[in-house]
């Protein structure tokens, strides 16, 4: 049986750290993605709906 020696471990450690940052880095992206995306709708729509007000009470 074969023992992996330091050299092998470590870069298999720090393998797993990294894969481990990006994967919270990426997940913890996309949330606040979707919460721009949302906020810039719901601007547009708030703005469309003052135009459709102003053009109405003329």
């Amino acid at each position: 049986m074969d023992v992996l020696t330091t050299t092998e471990l470590m870069t298999g450690f720090l393998s797993v750290l990294g894969t481990g940052i990006l994967f919270l880095m990426v997940t913890s992206r996309a949330p606040k993605q979707l919460h721009d995306e949302i906020a810039r709708r719901v601007e547009r729509s708030i703005a469309l709906l003052d135009t459709f007000e102003e053009s109405r009470s003329r």
